[in-house]
Protein backbone atom coordinates (compact mmCIF):
# COMPACT_ATOMS: atom_id res chain seq x y z
CA UNK A 1 0.00 0.00 0.00
CA UNK A 2 1.39 3.05 -1.09
CA UNK A 3 -0.37 7.14 -1.69
CA UNK A 4 -3.29 5.45 0.10
CA UNK A 5 -3.50 2.60 -2.72
CA UNK A 6 -3.28 -0.92 -2.83
CA UNK A 7 -0.52 -1.95 -5.12
CA UNK A 8 -0.03 -5.03 -7.40
CA UNK A 9 3.25 -5.64 -8.43
CA UNK A 10 4.12 -8.67 -10.97
CA UNK A 11 6.10 -10.07 -13.53
CA UNK A 12 7.55 -13.36 -15.39
CA UNK A 13 9.76 -14.90 -13.19
CA UNK A 14 11.75 -18.17 -13.00
CA UNK A 15 12.42 -20.11 -10.02
CA UNK A 16 16.22 -20.83 -8.83
CA UNK A 17 18.42 -22.73 -7.21
CA UNK A 18 20.53 -21.14 -3.91
CA UNK A 19 23.24 -22.28 -2.15
CA UNK A 20 21.94 -24.87 0.92
CA UNK A 21 23.27 -21.87 3.79
CA UNK A 22 21.42 -18.88 1.98
CA UNK A 23 18.45 -21.16 1.79
CA UNK A 24 19.06 -21.96 5.82
CA UNK A 25 19.55 -18.38 6.23
CA UNK A 26 16.05 -17.33 4.80
CA UNK A 27 14.45 -19.95 6.78
CA UNK A 28 15.74 -18.57 9.81
CA UNK A 29 14.81 -14.95 9.31
CA UNK A 30 11.24 -16.14 8.27
CA UNK A 31 7.97 -18.06 9.35
CA UNK A 32 9.00 -21.79 8.77
CA UNK A 33 5.13 -22.55 8.30
CA UNK A 34 5.54 -20.92 4.60
CA UNK A 35 6.44 -22.68 2.24
CA UNK A 36 9.95 -20.98 0.74
CA UNK A 37 10.87 -20.74 -3.28
CA UNK A 38 13.67 -18.91 -4.60
CA UNK A 39 12.73 -16.50 -7.69
CA UNK A 40 14.00 -14.24 -10.48
CA UNK A 41 12.13 -12.00 -12.55
CA UNK A 42 13.75 -11.24 -16.05
CA UNK A 43 15.14 -7.70 -16.66
CA UNK A 44 14.72 -6.82 -12.66
CA UNK A 45 17.33 -7.00 -10.19
CA UNK A 46 16.77 -8.11 -6.73
CA UNK A 47 17.88 -4.67 -5.29
CA UNK A 48 15.64 -3.32 -7.92
CA UNK A 49 12.75 -5.26 -7.28
CA UNK A 50 13.18 -5.03 -2.98
CA UNK A 51 13.20 -1.35 -3.03
CA UNK A 52 10.04 -1.31 -4.82
CA UNK A 53 8.13 -4.56 -3.37
CA UNK A 54 7.37 -4.03 0.31
CA UNK A 55 6.48 -7.77 1.10
CA UNK A 56 8.78 -10.92 1.12
CA UNK A 57 6.12 -13.02 0.09
CA UNK A 58 5.06 -13.93 -3.26
CA UNK A 59 2.10 -15.20 -5.33
CA UNK A 60 2.85 -17.68 -8.27
CA UNK A 61 1.06 -19.27 -11.05
CA UNK A 62 2.73 -22.19 -12.33
CA UNK A 63 2.72 -22.60 -16.47
CA UNK A 64 4.03 -24.87 -18.48
CA UNK A 65 5.91 -22.36 -21.07
CA UNK A 66 6.28 -18.97 -21.32
CA UNK A 67 3.16 -18.34 -23.67
CA UNK A 68 0.96 -20.16 -21.09
CA UNK A 69 2.83 -17.69 -18.33
CA UNK A 70 1.86 -14.64 -20.06
CA UNK A 71 -1.44 -15.54 -19.96
CA UNK A 72 -1.74 -15.82 -16.40
CA UNK A 73 0.41 -13.23 -15.71
CA UNK A 74 -2.27 -10.86 -17.80
CA UNK A 75 -5.14 -12.64 -16.39
CA UNK A 76 -3.87 -11.77 -12.62
CA UNK A 77 -3.18 -8.19 -13.72
CA UNK A 78 -6.24 -7.98 -14.83
CA UNK A 79 -8.17 -9.41 -12.35
CA UNK A 80 -6.34 -7.44 -9.38
CA UNK A 81 -7.25 -4.08 -11.66
CA UNK A 82 -10.71 -5.12 -11.58
CA UNK A 83 -10.53 -4.56 -7.88
CA UNK A 84 -9.03 -1.86 -7.43
CA UNK A 85 -5.45 -2.31 -6.97
CA UNK A 86 -2.95 -0.55 -9.26
CA UNK A 87 -1.16 -2.93 -10.88
CA UNK A 88 2.88 -2.42 -12.13
CA UNK A 89 4.77 -5.19 -14.50
CA UNK A 90 7.91 -5.70 -13.65
CA UNK A 91 10.79 -6.49 -15.49
CA UNK A 92 10.64 -8.16 -19.04
CA UNK A 93 7.36 -9.47 -19.89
Amino acid sequence: MADGRLKFDTGLGEVVALPQKETDERWRLTTPQWPIMHATLKGITRDQMMARHKSNHIQVAYAPDRADARRALFAKAAAMQALGLEVFLCGEV
